[in-house]
C-alpha cells in the first residue's frame, strides 16, 4: 500500500487509526455523568439541547450543533449543573450496546441528545497525540462544525435504516466526523503539530519534509520552501511545533523507521538508506540516540 503524502494522512495511516461510533445518550432534567479517561481519542456532538462540559477543571458551555474532542488520558463530566455529583458512565450504559442512545433521566427538565465515537490507535501516534490539546471545541456554525453535522446526519439516517454494509459506512462516516474534528483544532489550539500542518507557510515545509524524508534537509532549504528567512523560520517552527526543524525531521525519520522495522524481511541497511543515511552504522547510532536501542535491539524486544 502507498504511503500517502500529505502529513495528517500519513500519521493516521502508520498510526493504523480506526474510529467506532459509540452509544449515543438522551438525557433530560438534572444529571452529570463522568467518563473515565481511556487511551483512545473521544469526541461527542451536541445535537440537541446544551450541557456543561468540564474537562481538567476547565468548563465551557455546549449548545446545539457543537463538537468536542478529548485526549486520550483524559476524563470528562458532561453535566446540566456543575455542582452535581456526577454518575458513573459505565452505570449509565450499562446495558445499552445494543442500543443508539442510553437514556438518563434526571426528572424535569430540558432534554439532550448527543452522539459520540471513539478512535484507536494500534500503530505509533505518538506525534499526533502529542499535538492535541486536552480538549477542542468546534462551535456550530463554523465550517468544520457545518460539515461535521451533515455526516452526524448520515450517520443517523444509518443507525435507523440499518441496511447492508450499514455497520462498515459507520465506522467510515466516525473516521471522518474525526479526521473534520482534527482538522479544525488549529481553530482552537495556535501550537502544536495539527497547527503547523495547517500554517500557510510552515505546512510547505513540514509537507516536504514528509513527501521525502531520506534527502539531506538543510534549515536554509526549508526556510525557502517556506518562503521565510533562516532565522524567522527556525523559530517560527520551534515556537508552534515545539522542537527544531531538525529535530522533527530526525523524529520522523525515526518513527518511519520503527514501522519499517516492525515488517519482516526488512533489513537494516534497506532502512538505513529509504531514510536518507549514508551507512547501516550510521543510521544505527542515530537510532540509538533517538530511541535508547538499537534497530536490531528494537526488533529483538518486539
Amino acid at each position: 500500500m502507498t504511503t500517502p503524502e500529505d502529513p495528517l494522512s500519513q500519521v493516521l495511516s502508520l498510526a493504523q487509526a480506526h474510529s467506532a461510533v459509540s452509544t449515543g445518550l438522551e438525557a433530560r432534567g438534572h444529571w452529570a455523568i463522568r467518563v473515565s479517561p481511556t487511551q483512545l481519542l473521544k469526541c461527542n456532538a451536541i445535537r440537541a439541547g446544551q450541557c456543561w462540559l468540564d474537562v481538567t477543571g476547565t468548563r465551557t458551555l455546549l449548545e446545539t450543533g457543537d463538537c468536542f474532542l478529548v485526549a486520550p488520558d483524559h476524563a470528562f463530566v458532561l453535566t446540566t449543573d456543575p455542582t452535581l455529583a456526577p454518575v458513573a458512565a459505565e452505570d449509565v450504559f450499562a446495558g445499552s450496546a445494543s442500543a443508539p442512545y442510553a437514556q438518563l433521566d434526571g426528572g424535569d427538565g430540558a432534554g439532550l441528545r448527543c452522539i459520540g465515537g471513539r478512535m484507536e490507535f494500534p500503530g505509533a501516534a505518538e506525534l499526533l497525540i502529542s499535538a492535541l490539546p486536552p480538549v477542542a471545541v468546534l462551535r456550530a456554525g463554523t465550517p468544520a462544525a457545518d460539515r461535521i453535522r451533515w455526516l452526524l446526519d448520515r450517520l443517523e439516517d444509518e443507525s435507523t435504516q440499518a441496511g447492508p454494509g450499514s455497520a462498515a459506512m459507520s465506522s467510515a462516516l466516525m473516521q471522518l466526523v474525526f479526521i473534520e474534528l482534527l482538522r479544525g483544532v488549529p481553530e482552537v489550539s495556535a501550537n502544536g503539530w495539527l497547527a503547523a500542518v495547517a500554517d500557510p507557510k510552515l505546512g510547505l515545509a513540514l509537507q516536504e519534509i514528509h513527501r521525502d524524508p531520506g534527502r539531506a534537509w538543510r534549515l536554509h532549504e526549508l526556510a525557502k520552501i517556506a518562503l521565510m528567512s533562516r532565522s524567522r523560520f527556525a523559530k517560527r517552527f520551534h515556537d508552534v511545533v515545539g522542537r527544531s526543524a531538525m529535530d522533527y525531521l530526525l523524529h520522523w525519520r525515526m518513527t518511519l523507521a520503527k514501522r519499517q522495522l516492525a515488517r519482516p524481511g526488512v533489513s537494516v541497511a534497506s532502512i538505513a538508506e529509504m531514510l536518507g543515511y549514508s551507512s547501516e552504522s550510521a543510521f544505527g547510532a542515530a537510532y540509538r540516540r533517538a530511541t535508547g536501542k538499537t534497530p536490531r535491539g528494537h526488533r529483538l524486544s518486539k
